[in-house]
C-alpha cells in the first residue's frame, strides 16, 4: 500500500448530475417482483403480531412444513414503508438504496485518486450491471451494504487507515435484513488476510492483517447478537440451507453459472446483450490489473477477483462482482492513462469552469435523468405488474372460486396477497425455505412437462391450475378429460376440475393485450 496521498477526485463533487444519472439508471427497473407480495406481507404481519406462523399456513402441500426466515428486518421496512406511503413507500425504498449503493461505489473509487476519465465510464457502466438486480426486495441491503465496506476497504488501502470497526455494526444489522450479510464476512476476511500475506512477505508485523481479520471475526460474532429475537434464529441456517442445497443451484435462474447463462440465452435477447456487457466489463478491469500490476492495491484486487469467482460460479453475484471491482478498475485504468500521457490534457477542473457555464451544463444533466425517470416510471405512482395473474385473480374473485391453486411458481405470492385465507397455493418463490424438496421436484416436472408430470395433478387436492400461457405443462393441462380451461387472456390460463361446479362457468377469453397494471 501507498503512503501518499495523491490529490483525490470524487465525481459527487466534480459531477452531482452524472451520478444522479447513474441512480436512475441503477433503479430504473420498476416492476414487481414475484417476491414483492410476500415481502410487504409478511413484514406488515410482524409489525401487526410480532411474530409469524412457524409452519407455512399459505401452502396447501407443505402443511407444517419448517419456514425458515432470514430477512425478517428486510420485510419489516418494506411493510412499514407500504403502511406508511403504500406503492411510494416501496419506491422510496428502492431508490434510496439504489441511490445508496451508487454513492458508495462513487466515495471508493474517489480514494484511489484516479482521474475523472477513469471513474465516469466505470459509473456509467456498473449502474446497468445493477439494474436487472435492483427489485423490489430486500436483496437490495446485499448491494449497499457491501458497497459501504467496499468504501472502507477502499479508503483503508489507499489511505492507509480507516475506521474498520464501522463493518461490526453493519454487518450485526445487514444479517437481519438478508442473506447475504456474509459476503461482508469473507471480503473483509480476504482483505485482512491478503494484507496479513504481504506483510510477512515483506517481513514487517502482521498486527495490521490480524487486526482486520480480528474486525471480521467481531462482525461474525455481531450476527449471533440478534438470536434473541425469534425471526432472527433461521440466519444462518437459512443460508448455509440455501448454499450447500444442489437443487438450488439447478431449479433457481439467477444461481446458474455465467457462462452456462450467457450460453442459453435467446440470440439478441436483452439477457444475452447484458451477459456480453458483463464480461466485457470483467475481461476489461482484469487487462487492466494485468497491464499495470503495481496499482499498490493487492488486498482490494484479492476481493475483487474473490467476487469474480463468485460471478462466474452464479450469475446472481454479478452485482457483488461490479461493486467491489469498480475500485480496483478505476485505480488500474487511471494508471494505464497516465502511463500513455492520456491524461495530459484532462478535462477541465471544476476551478476552471465558470460558475454559470458549469451550473447550466450541471441542470442540462439533471433535466436528462429526471426525464429518463419519468419515462421508465420512476416518478410514477404505481409498480407495473405485467406479466402476473391480474386479469385471472379479478374472475376468480368475481366469481368466488376459492381452494387450492396450483399456480406459476413465480405467481404464488400474488395469489396469496390477493386471495388468502380462502385460496392456498401448492408452491411460490419461498422455494426450500417453506417446502420440502419432493414438492418442488413435482413442480418441476409438472411445469416442464417431465415424466411423472401428470403424477402431480392427481398426488395433491388441486381445485384449480393457474398457468402461464407458454408454459410447457399447458400442453400437459388441454390434455386432460378431468380438467376444464375456465379462463384465458394474453398472460394466464385457470383450469378447473371437471366435476367441480367452476367447470360450468362460461369461459372468458381476451384475444388483446391487457391494459397496464399496477401494484398491489
Amino acid at each position: 500500500m501507498t503512503a501518499a496521498t495523491p490529490a483525490r477526485v470524487s465525481l459527487l463533487r466534480y459531477s452531482p448530475a452524472l451520478v444522479l444519472i447513474a441512480i436512475v439508471i441503477a433503479d430504473a427497473r420498476q416492476l414487481a417482483d414475484s417476491d414483492m407480495w410476500g415481502h410487504v406481507l409478511w413484514g406488515r404481519e410482524l409489525l401487526a403480531h410480532g411474530s409469524l406462523p412457524r409452519g407455512n399456513p399459505y401452502s396447501y402441500s407443505a402443511v407444517g412444513y419448517p419456514w425458515l426466515r432470514h430477512e425478517w428486518l428486510g420485510e419489516v421496512t418494506m411493510g412499514a414503508l407500504f403502511n406508511l406511503f403504500g406503492p411510494w413507500g416501496l419506491k422510496l425504498f428502492k431508490f434510496a438504496c439504489s441511490a445508496g449503493t451508487i454513492c458508495f461505489m462513487v466515495l471508493a473509487m474517489a480514494e484511489t485518486a484516479a482521474p475523472v476519465l477513469a471513474q465516469i465510464p466505470i459509473l456509467m457502466i456498473v449502474p446497468l450491471m445493477l439494474l436487472p438486480a435492483m427489485q423490489f426486495r430486500p436483496t437490495l441491503f446485499d448491494f449497499l451494504a457491501l458497497s459501504a465496506i467496499i468504501a472502507l476497504l477502499s479508503r483503508h488501502n489507499w489511505r492507509g487507515s480507516a475506521p474498520l470497526w464501522l463493518a461490526i455494526p453493519i454487518v450485526a444489522i445487514w444479517s437481519n435484513l438478508h442473506g447475504g450479510f456474509f459476503l461482508g464476512i469473507v471480503v473483509i476476511g480476504v482483505y485482512g488476510a491478503t494484507v496479513f500475506l504481504l506483510d510477512l512477505v515483506a517481513r514487517t508485523s502482521p498486527r495490521r492483517g490480524l487486526w482486520i481479520i480480528a474486525i471480521a471475526a467481531a462482525a461474525a460474532a455481531s450476527t449471533l447478537c440478534t438470536f434473541l429475537i425469534p425471526p432472527a434464529r433461521d440466519t444462518w441456517l437459512t443460508l448455509i440451507h440455501s448454499i450447500f442445497n444442489p437443487m438450488t443451484h439447478y431449479a433457481i435462474e439467477d444461481w446458474k453459472p455465467l457462462l452456462s447463462a450467457l450460453m442459453q440465452a435467446d440470440g439478441g435477447s436483452f439477457a444475452q446483450k447484458y451477459f456480453v456487457l458483463v464480461l466485457l466489463y470483467f475481461a476489461a478491469a482484469v487487462l487492466s490489473v494485468i497491464l499495470t500490476p503495481r496499482g499498490g492495491d493487492t488486498p482490494m484486487v484479492a476481493v475483487a477477483a474473490f467476487t469474480l469467482a463468485m460471478a462466474f460460479a452464479a450469475e446472481r453475484n454479478i452485482p457483488i462482482a461490479a461493486i467491489a471491482i469498480a475500485p480496483v478498475f478505476a485505480n488500474h485504468l487511471g494508471l494505464l492513462f497516465k502511463s500513455r500521457d492520456v491524461t495530459a490534457a484532462p478535462a477541465p477542473n471544476a476551478r476552471e469552469v465558470s460558475r454559470a457555464g458549469r451550473l447550466t451544463m450541471e441542470i442540462l444533466i439533471a433535466v436528462v435523468a429526471i426525464s429518463f425517470a419519468r419515462l421508465d416510471g420512476v416518478l410514477t405512482p404505481g409498480i407495473n405488474v405485467h406479466g402476473f395473474p391480474v386479469r385471472a385473480l379479478d374472475f376468480m374473485k368475481t366469481h368466488d372460486l376459492e381452494g387450492n391453486v396450483l399456480a406459476q411458481y413465480g405467481w404464488g405470492q400474488y395469489v396469496i396477497w390477493h386471495g388468502a385465507p380462502g385460496m392456498k397455493i401448492f408452491i411460490d418463490g419461498r422455494y426450500d425455505l417453506a417446502y420440502p424438496p419432493a414438492v418442488v421436484w413435482d413442480w418441476l416436472k409438472f411445469a416442464n412437462n417431465l415424466d411423472g408430470a401428470a403424477q402431480t395433478l392427481t398426488a395433491y387436492p388441486h381445485d384449480f391450475v393457474l398457468l402461464e400461457q407458454d408454459l410447457p405443462a399447458i400442453k400437459l393441462m388441454d390434455a386432460q378429460r378431468d380438467w376444464r380451461l375456465i379462463y384465458r387472456d394474453d398472460v394466464a390460463r385457470l383450469y378447473a376440475r371437471a366435476n367441480s361446479p367452476a367447470a360450468h362457468l362460461d369461459a372468458v377469453t381476451i384475444t388483446g393485450k391487457s391494459p397496464p397494471e399496477f401494484f398491489p
